[in-house]
């Protein structure tokens, strides 16, 4: 079947270019002008009726100027078919968990996973945890109308191909339409291709769970419409590109569990939507950009695990809609913020393993809906406040490798689980 589909593209595109060759000899006999030897430049610099112009007064006042040949359309329903039964062949189809009425004469949207629209072009492939096998074919590249890619949870290997995207010849088309890309957990090795910034139309990107290396391409920040971005759990390296904080649009911004360095560009501070922002298990170094504190909308801040340095902002106490603030296992020193206690909406605040010093602030007092709080392992001193007895909902309090004085408020002994808290050697008072 492979060699028949590519036979079969041979003889069409043979065709195409005969018939291309046909009009072009019979235009010149028409009275058509053969090519002019003047430099692209010259060309550039004068405009079509200028060029027309100067043909009729050299040859004939009276000779029609012969119409350009029409750009050939290289994509079409039977070359999206092409490219899916590529899909097949590539990815081991006859073993795929589903594959009822691929290479069937039912049409192209009958077949499992495949969206046509009403010219039969193929607008989404969905074949999510389908046992595909193999690598991406080039032949994808060919799918113009695509705007929707699910191939998360399979077995594919080799690189991300750059005809996603990328410089791709006419005859390939381009993937212009595409909206959703998914391809997490399919074993990707390689770098992400810079050319995926030009999917302009871009607005979810999940590449997590790979073995994808290298750099994030700073190209990236040219998908103005991406709200979702995930690359959880590669090898990425290098910085995180400050070009990322050009996507206005972005609600959600994953890259934890990989190997990126530096500091956390102050830029992304300008992510006026973003709602969750992940960068736990890095080696980045540097403070924490007070800037992050602009993040309005902000829900989830994880930055566990990554290295920072340097004291807590109190700018984020600007953030009113966080829920889960996680900056365990750091190299934090200084004080705990006394503007954290504005963060109404907060569930868990967790700082245990950093070097924070001073007391703990009674302002944490405020946290109404505070379900978890996790302080130990630092170099805080003093009582623990009395305020923290308002923490009605606290069920999980870790106080434990400090150095602290006095004992916990009776208030809370009610709801904290003893168990599983870790008061040191604090009585309940």
């Amino acid at each position: 079947m492979a060699d028949i589909t590519r036979n079969l593209i041979l003889i069409r595109n043979l065709t195409l270019i005969s018939l291309a060759l046909i009009l072009s000899i019979a235009l010149l006999a028409c009275g058509g002008d053969e090519p002019s030897e003047s430099s692209d430049t010259e060309r550039a610099g004068s405009s079509p009726a200028t060029e027309r112009g100067a043909t009729a007064t050299s040859e004939s006042t009276t000779e029609a100027t012969p119409e350009p040949i029409p750009a050939l359309d290289w994509t079409s329903a039977e070359t999206d078919k092409e490219a899916v039964i590529a899909l097949y062949n590539a990815t081991g189809g006859p073993n795929w968990t589903n594959n009822e009425n691929w290479l069937t004469d039912e049409p192209l949207g009958k077949w499992f996973g495949v969206t046509t629209d009403n010219s039969d072009r193929v607008v989404s492939l969905r074949l999510s945890g389908n046992q595909l096998s193999g690598e991406i074919p080039a032949e994808l590249g060919n799918l113009a109308n695509l705007t929707y890619l699910d191939l998360y949870g399979n077995q594919l290997n080799g690189e991300i191909l750059t005809q996603i995207g990328g410089e791709i010849p006419p005859e390939l088309g381009n993937l212009a339409n595409l909206t959703y890309l998914d391809l997490r957990y399919t074993l990707l090795r390689g770098e992400i291709p810079p050319e995926l910034g030009n999917l302009a139309n871009l607005t979810y990107l999940d590449l997590s769970r790979n073995l994808l290396s290298g750099e994030i391409p700073p190209e990236l920040g040219n998908l103005a419409n991406l709200t979702y971005l995930n690359f959880d759990g590669n090898e990425l390296s290098g910085e995180i590109p400050p070009e990322l904080g050009n996507l206005a649009n972005l609600e959600l911004l994953w890259l934890p569990s990989n190997q990126l360095s530096g500091e956390i560009p102050p830029k992304l501070g300008s992510l006026a939507n973003l709602e969750s922002l992940q960068l736990t298990g890095n080696q980045l170094s540097g403070e924490i950009p007070p800037e992050l504190g602009n993040l309005a909308n902000l829900t989830v801040l994880y930055l566990n695990g990554t290295q920072l340095s340097g004291e807590i902002p109190a700018e984020l106490g600007n953030l009113a809609n966080l829920t889960y603030l996680n900056l365990r296992g750091n190299d934090l020193s200084g004080e705990i913020p006394p503007e954290l206690g504005n963060l109404a909406n907060l569930t868990a605040l967790q700082l245990p393993y950093n070097e924070l010093s001073g007391e703990i602030p009674p302002e944490l007092g405020n946290l109404v809906n505070l379900e978890l709080l996790w302080l130990g392992d630092n170099q805080l001193s003093g009582e623990i406040p009395p305020e923290l007895g308002n923490l009605a909902n606290l069920t999980d309090m870790r106080l434990n490798g400090n150095q602290l004085s006095g004992c916990v408020p009776s208030s809370l002994q009610g709801q904290l689980d003893m168990d599983r808290s870790e008061l040191g050697d604090l009585p309940v008072c």
